[in-house]
């Protein structure tokens, strides 16, 4: 029988023994996996078993699987490639995720005299038939005879139509059920493919990826249905968190949410967008708290009205204050993203970032509510709008800032505490010093819990 081994991707090179939260389980691989387990497939989650390079480069080289399929980000794209020229094995690779679209020519330059196959869109299909050898759709690009991409668009026979009748077997993730930070054991679902938003420093924007179609959205039905398996396979289980990019995108999916988890004791957490909560009344976000709602992500990434018009987010401060509010009022937590160092960022406006978030801490802190944020140094991911300006803007080569990104000690060790900090240059208009120093001052601001 064919042996293969998928990998959820490092993001450091080194074991790496923090406990983050930040980890989250790969449902795209698990439902990859969950269609070929009739073959010997092994799951090595390089992340959540905390895996370096090396002991991941071992394991290939000794089970030597037919197969290896991965992941791959901008982020750990020097990883990744470090595993692929480093197995002596005679091995066929796919390697998909959103990023590939602007990374796969750089992958077709990798060394290595083994196959790889690149995919962009949909893996859970094709990859049946890759390992059947029987592809029945031309690759959209070629390099030499060992690389190929294929783009998985709404014309393809491997495009998945509808999502709500995917498999998934739930007992690959070994670390799943986790305890979230609120002490309850959680599970993660996700419940479309896509975001309907343009964010100029985001991979998965909306314009960066019309080749793969609308938003596809899993009905009412699909999703209760798979938290019926949930609450069936884990009664101990209390809490659901929603991956999507934005579960709450308008009025009508905040009146879905509540008419799903009516029906479950479930606590819940999920992404939600500033102008949905600007777009629905207060018996609105009342009938969200009272179907369990725990706790709302939003990206907030700026207190600056220039710098959130340029990254195209929602630019009126004073609509960012007054939804994320709205909702503390109510007794819904809120977990904000902040970005600090954005190309041409000045130092007044990384103060307003910080003052946005202490006004929003303090909010908090008044009304028995919790607004925790997670502040990041930015960096420029490859494929992205604010990537392609600052080559522009810098007159440099398309790939040099990808062959720069690294772990940054400084901001892991004193700052967050976590392995997530990349970085890849500073492009703001302050020193390094001072972008961390407000990097650590913002996240200091976690501390300020009543």
């Amino acid at each position: 029988m064919k042996k293969i081994i998928v990998i959820n991707s490092p993001i450091f090179e080194n074991e790496d023994g923090k406990n983050n939260e930040d980890y989250l389980p790969p449902l795209g691989l698990g439902i990859i996996i969950t269609s070929i387990d009739y073959y010997d497939v092994e799951f090595i989650d390089s992340i959540g078993d905390n895996l370096g390079l090396m002991k991941i480069i071992t394991t290939i080289n000794k089970i030597k699987p037919n197969y290896v399929f991965t992941n791959i980000f901008t982020t750990n794209f020097q990883l990744v490639k470090k595993i692929v020229e480093s197995v002596n094995i005679i091995t066929h690779w796919v390697i998909g995720g959103l990023s590939t679209k602007s990374l796969y020519k750089e992958i077709f330059k990798w060394k290595t005299q083994n196959i790889i196959d690149i995919i962009y869109g949909d893996g859970e299909l094709i990859v049946r038939d890759i390992v059947k050898s029987s592809v029945k759709e031309s690759p959209f690009e070629t390099s030499n005879s060992n690389k190929r991409y294929f783009l998985i668009d709404p014309s393809s026979n491997y495009y998945v139509r509808d999502i709500s009748n995917e498999k998934l077997n739930r007992e690959i993730f070994k670390n799943e059920p986790q305890i979230n930070i609120y002490g309850e054991l959680e599970i993660c679902i996700y419940t479309s493919r896509g975001c309907p938003f343009n964010c100029a420093y985001c991979v998965a924007a909306n314009s960066r990826n019309l080749e793969l179609g609308k938003i596809r959205r899993k009905t009412m039905n699909g999703i209760i249905s798979e938290l019926n398996s949930i609450r069936s396979m884990h009664h101990e289980v209390k809490a659901i968190r929603i991956l999507d990019d934005l579960f709450l995108s308008n009025k009508k999916s905040f009146d879905d949410a509540v008419s799903i988890f009516n029906k479950f004791d479930y606590k819940w957490r999920a992404m939600c967008h500033i102008k949905s909560i600007d777009n629905v009344e207060d018996h609105t976000l009342s009938k969200i708290m009272n179907s369990g709602c725990k706790e709302l992500f939003i990206g907030i990434e700026s207190g600056s009205s220039r710098i959130l018009k340029k990254i195209q987010k929602t630019h009126h401060v004073e609509v960012i204050k007054k939804s994320v509010k709205r909702v503390l009022k109510l007794g819904i937590n809120v977990k904000g993203y902040f970005i600090c160092g954005f190309p041409c960022e000045t130092n007044d406006e990384l103060k307003k970032t910080y003052e946005l978030c202490k006004e929003l801490t303090d909010f908090a802190n008044k009304n028995n509510a919790i607004f925790r944020n997670s502040t990041f140094q930015f960096r420029p991911y490859y494929g992205t709008e604010l990537y392609d300006e600052i080559i522009a803007l810098n007159n440099i080569s398309r790939d040099s800032i990808l062959y720069k990104v690294k772990i940054s000690h400084d901001l892991n060790e004193n700052v967050r505490n976590k392995s997530f900090n990349f970085d890849s240059g500073n492009y703001s208009d302050v020193t390094d010093d001072e972008l961390k120093r407000y990097i650590k001052q913002i996240n200091d601001l976690n501390n300020e819990h009543v």
